[in-house]
């Protein structure tokens, strides 16, 4: 099917006649009649009734009328679409997100850039922690934004949010000490602690180990599912503000106070790339912008 022989019927139907048809399009007359014949034949249906210079819709040509039209402006705009593409093409920019981070406000941060800088295409994945440098370099993806800093000079890595630790546990679990002391003794004699998915547990845990008897550690590596174990009151957990300040806000978790210490070793989230990588300006100065 022509898309002159859709513009023809719609001239036709909206001029009432293939003489006005003919002038408004500034083609000849016996166009806009060969251009009937072909588009009738194509349908197999009579879109017109003629009577010698008179011509009435048919009634499904009426029906066929605003069909017509958005065929048209559909293909109009694809058309419109892809020359665009053709003069401006799409920047393909993959962002690798730790599944830690789904908790934060990064998601937003990203749709956010995607909104304003339409000249990219943005995929976000999940990529392993420990295969990120190389994923970099073998350029699988363009950025990452997780909870590890990139030591090898290749990289560009820097800090973009900043959170306290807190200790917290289900609300599920009913203190029946008062005293923030021997809430704490009861937390670590009673409910494994689970650990292994931030570095920054380390110090945090020693010190407190030093100053309560913890009774049972449970490592492991994945924040996500350490954060699903704890909200169902299967053990207590050391993690980032930023990562459950809705549980917290809502009262699914609740936060027991260990003091300075948590401050003195704050979770960091940091965002790397290759040095020097014009590609991802844009993206790293937006994010670094709406950190601030």
């Amino acid at each position: 099917m022509d898309i002159k022989w859709l513009k023809s019927f719609i001239a036709v139907v909206e001029e009432g006649s293939f003489r006005a048809a003919a002038e408004k399009l500034y083609v000849s007359q016996p166009s806009i009649t060969v251009h009937m014949k072909l588009l009738e034949e194509h349908l197999q249906v009579q879109l017109f009734h003629r009577e010698h210079t008179k011509v009435k819709v048919s009634a499904i040509g009426e029906k066929y009328y605003p069909m017509a039209k958005k065929l048209v402006a559909q293909i109009e705009a694809s058309t419109k679409e892809i020359h665009l593409e053709a003069l401006h093409p799409a920047v393909p920019l993959i962002i690798s997100v730790s599944p830690a981070l789904l908790y934060t406000n990064l998601l937003e941060r990203i749709h956010d850039f995607i909104e304003e800088n339409q000249q990219y295409n943005v995929e976000i994945v999940l990529e392993d922690q420990m295969l990120l440098e190389s994923a970099i370099k073998e350029q699988r993806i363009d950025v990452a934004l997780g909870l590890h800093k990139f030591i090898s000079k290749d990289f560009h890595s820097e800090r973009i949010d900043r959170s306290p630790l807190k200790l917290v546990h289900s609300s599920k679990l009913q203190l029946t000490e008062k005293q923030l002391d021997l809430q704490l003794k009861s937390l670590f004699a009673e409910h494994p602690l689970y650990v292994g998915y931030l570095n920054e547990h380390t110090p945090v845990v020693e010190y407190l180990n030093s100053e309560y008897d913890i009774k049972k550690f449970h490592k492991i590596k994945d924040v996500i599912f350490a954060i699903k174990l704890i909200k169902e009151g299967l053990g207590i957990g050391l993690l980032p503000e930023s990562l459950i300040s809705e549980e917290i806000e809502a009262d699914i978790l609740r936060v027991v106070d260990i003091g300075p210490v948590a401050t003195i070793y704050p979770v960091d989230i940091y965002m790397s790339h290759l040095r020097n990588s014009a590609k991802v300006s844009p993206l790293t100065g937006f994010i670094r912008q709406m950190s601030h």
